[in-house]
């Protein structure tokens, strides 16, 4: 078989650029001088390092050509590491299967980094690899390697760095919802949310399941979960949650009151996370995923579990499941790391409770009073338009003004709460002279018992809220005959809400035109006149 010397050499190339590329350490140099000095040749020393006898000549001969002699130098001088550094960095090569990406360069840059069709490193090797037929002849970690050594990369990638956390110091929390539950209390089923809190140094964690995420729902958690750990940490990572940051601000967020205030209780302090920066609490973020896992494995072993139930089963699944595994980070199982290491340097609870507590946002009306919860509560006078915080507990509302406390009421049964010193002096002596009596009495002059009543009505939820509004009334009835005023009276008390003195106007207009209409016997009305004719109750709005 004859066998040209082009094919032969064809082929030897062919091999040789298909040989993987292995780069020469600085090590490996130092080693091979070191042989050299003891007398092995460069056969020996070929067969024992694994290098080939050309590469070794190579090196030798570019020292040489440094000026050193290898037989004559010590391999720990200083300086001969740095003229070795020198040839190494020097001799570098990409080899064939990272080089052949070398021409495509330009492509591969815009692959990655063209904001318009930015592409993941593996789909753009995939792309590169199709369009210019090197399926098969390189491989994704040549492709890889020529990235690094070619220096191309994403332009936002950033290098992070792992910070770990001293026992006692930290805990991430987060929300993630898991899925749906049926609730017994609204007769159907709704979004349930998983709080989860891990220790940044044991990795153990709390989890509850909650139907909201409001400030109640969201400090409450915070309460039960010091109260599962037995301690608190110095600081709590949050996210920016609507129920945790009003204003998702990274350097001063202006937190809710009511977390600012558990925060006071406990002695600790908040740092909040960048709003969908989940590398800001890497290690609550990714127990999301764990626990929303286990949570579907509950309902598939039980499909009408409750929302107690799941809570129950989750906490003993922290302590007994996954406390008892070894963590990637730490090997350690993170519930023996924390009896043992991290729970007798937490933070010690309060004796009192912490009371779960509301706040709210109100603007004082010109009545003296504010809404809040769907109640009203009256204020001093004087801060008519302002805006107040106020603190709702269980039983009471506290009213704050500039951090100062201006007022505290019980929450009434009813609708309203009232305190008369809250309003002006004229008010108060008008009230407590008896003004609302004299407006009955003088009602009762105008008409009768009907018009009375209605001022009594009128006057009975406050008097000085609706004093115009009766005063009004009463100058309005002086002005029609005694039985129709009796008669609008009794109609407005019938539908039993408030009137407005222009609508007790009109009901009076009305019914005077029934009568005078009544009283003029022998006219006939039109079929077009009697359409504009309208009850009195079409009047009455409110």
């Amino acid at each position: 078989m004859n066998i040209s010397k082009q094919s032969v050499s064809s082929r030897i190339f062919n091999m040789e650029t298909k040989m993987a590329y292995k780069e020469v350490r600085i090590m490996e140099i130092k080693e091979i001088l070191r042989r050299i000095q003891s007398g092995q040749s460069i056969n020996f020393i070929s067969k024992q390092t694994g290098r080939d006898r050309k590469t070794i000549r190579k090196y030798l001969n570019l020292i040489k050509q440094e000026g050193i002699e290898p037989s004559e130098i010590k391999t720990n001088d200083s300086e001969l590491v740095e003229k070795i550094t020198g040839i190494v960095e020097s001799t570098k090569r990409i080899s064939y299967k990272q080089e052949v990406f070398s021409e495509y360069r330009e492509e591969i840059e815009d692959l990655i980094n063209n904001p318009k069709h930015r592409l993941k490193i593996k789909s753009a090797f995939e792309v590169i690899s199709k369009r210019h037929n090197l399926e098969g002849k390189t491989s994704y970690s040549s492709f890889k390697r020529y990235l690094r050594e070619a220096h191309i990369s994403y332009k936002n990638i950033k290098v992070t760095c792992r910070i770990e956390t001293p026992p006692g110091n930290q805990i991430q929390v987060d929300y993630g919802k898991v899925g749906m539950l049926y609730d017994p209390s609204l007769k159907r089923k709704r979004s349930v949310y998983a709080f989860i809190g891990t220790l940044s140094n044991c990795r153990h964690k709390y989890v509850e399941f909650v139907y909201k995420q409001d400030q109640k729902s969201f400090v409450e958690s915070h309460v039960n979960m010091f109260n599962f750990f037995g301690g608190v940490t110095e600081t709590i990572v949050i996210d920016n949650l609507k129920a945790g940051v009003i204003k998702p601000d990274l350097y001063d967020p202006t937190l809710n009151r009511s977390y600012l205030e558990m925060a006071e209780h406990y002695g600790c302090f908040i740092d909040t996370a960048r709003v969908a920066s989940p590398k800001d609490k890497p290690k609550v973020e990714r127990d999301v995923q764990t626990v929303r896992e286990e949570f579907k494995k509950m309902q598939a072993l039980k499909g009408n579990i409750s929302l107690a139930e799941a809570n129950e089963k989750i906490k003993k699944w922290l302590i007994e499941d996954y406390g008892q595994r070894k963590h990637g980070t730490t090997h350690q199982k993170p519930f023996e790391l924390f009896r043992e290491v991290e729970q007798p340097l937490l933070g010690q609870l309060p004796k009192e409770s912490f009371e779960v507590c509301r706040w709210k946002e109100a603007k004082v009306h010109p009545d003296c009073y504010i809404q809040v919860e769907k109640k009203a509560y009256s204020i001093p006078y004087e801060f008519v338009g302002k805006k107040l915080f106020v603190k709702v507990k269980s039983r009471i509302i506290e009213a704050y003004f500039n951090e100062k406390l201006i007022k505290v009421h019980r929450i009434p049964d009813g609708y309203r709460q009232t305190d008369y010193s809250d309003f002006p002096d004229n008010i108060q002596n008008a009230v407590g002279e008896g003004l609302p009596l004299r407006l009955q009495i003088k009602a009762q002059k105008i008409s009768g018992s009907n018009l009375s009543a209605l001022i009594n009505k009128l006057l009975t939820p406050h008097a000085y809220i609706n004093l115009r509004r009766a005063q009004s009334i009463l100058t309005i009835s002086e002005k029609y005959p005694p039985a129709v005023v009796e008669k609008a009276a009794g109609e407005v008390l019938s539908i039993k809400k408030p009137t407005h003195p222009k609508v007790f106007k009109k009901i009076l207009e009305s019914l005077l035109s029934e009568e005078n209409q009544s009283s003029e016997q022998g006219i006939a009305l039109s079929e077009q006149t009697e359409s504009f004719i309208r009850k009195t109750n079409y009047f009455i709005h409110n």
